[in-house]
């Protein structure tokens, strides 16, 4: 337990706010593919950092995959395939949203525009009211050092007095790295014990 008060807690999205599972994604998306290893080239496709950094956007990736292993689905029956293995923990959600009232809370996530819009969508707008940093948007991905100072200047925060929280130890590590305070998310719970 600890009794410090931070300049900011730093919120990862996926796997503490929202919860996503993304073989369901890439089995979802092969189910709709012609070529016989499609489903080894969508995970592979969609690994690829730049849609992360929106070098590659989310239409630019349907159009390779349709030309690539036969993906038959247009825009529009791709986007649901896209975000079908998103959800949200709502516990958490209110969780977040209390921390908020007397503390400066935001979000730093991996992702893509189609993602956090469907995210947003399914919090009835919720996560829309938080300070938001998307690495679409930033150019820059967890857990690259760049990418956690990038924050830093947009948000005005000294990373030594704020604290980050992921569910990935590679993406805590990377803030650490930087000054950051970092932790591992594991629970709710254990987070509660930990803030006091």
């Amino acid at each position: 337990m600890t009794a410090r008060r931070f300049q900011a807690l730093v919120f990862d999205l996926g796997g503490v706010i929202a919860s996503h599972d993304n073989e369901v994604l890439y089995r979802a998306v092969a189910a709709r593919c012609s070529a016989p290893d499609a489903l080894e080239r969508v995970r592979g496709s969609t690994k690829n950092r730049d849609l992360g950094t929106g070098r590659l956007t989310v239409r630019a990736l349907h159009d390779q995959l349709r030309t690539t292993v036969g993906l038959d689905a247009d825009w529009q029956e791709f986007v649901p395939l896209w975000c079908c293995h998103l959800g949200l923990d709502r516990a958490m959600l209110d969780y977040v949203e209390a921390l908020a009232r007397d503390r400066r809370v935001m979000i730093f996530s991996n992702t893509n525009a189609e993602h956090w819009e469907f995210i947003v969508a399914h919090s009835n707008g919720r996560l829309a009211a938080f300070e938001a940093y998307l690495s679409h948007e930033i150019g820059q991905v967890k857990p690259d050092a760049e990418a956690f100072l990038e924050v830093a200047r947009r948000a005005r925060i000294e990373p030594r007095e704020c604290l980050f929280i992921d569910d990935l130890q590679e993406n805590v590590d990377g803030a650490r790295a930087v000054g950051f305070e970092a932790r591992r998310f594991t629970s709710q719970a254990d987070l509660a014990a930990y803030l006091g």
